[in-house]
């Protein structure tokens, strides 16, 4: 916890240097450490929710769905073509390669 608060000081402090630097000519120095500070203080904050959800995605990765096959749905595929079948259809296929093709586009 502490390391993670500290972290977020890190971030705060970049923040608060690069809005300074960003504003220089420092003709209002009051407005610049003010608003540089809520710019600090924002990031601090955005930090805490940043953490948050990298912790979400790194706990829950996404399930990837896959179809596996149950035994049930084995007996499915099974009973509807039975070996019988596949050989009268492979050896119709057969037969129309030997025909030649009287057809012509």
């Amino acid at each position: 916890m502490v390391g993670t608060i500290l972290s977020n000081f890190w971030v705060a402090l970049i923040a608060f240097t690069v809005y300074f630097l960003f504003s220089y000519p420092f003709i209002e120095g009051k407005g610049i450490i003010l608003e540089a500070s809520m710019v600090a203080f924002v990031f601090f904050l955005l930090t805490f929710l940043a953490r948050a959800i990298i912790s979400y995605i790194i706990s829950n990765p996404p399930e990837e769905t896959e179809d596996v096959f149950t035994e049930k749905d084995a007996e499915i595929l099974k009973s509807e073509i039975s070996p019988e079948d596949y050989a009268e259809l492979v050896k119709t296929m057969l037969k129309e390669e030997e025909q030649p093709n009287a057809q012509t586009y």
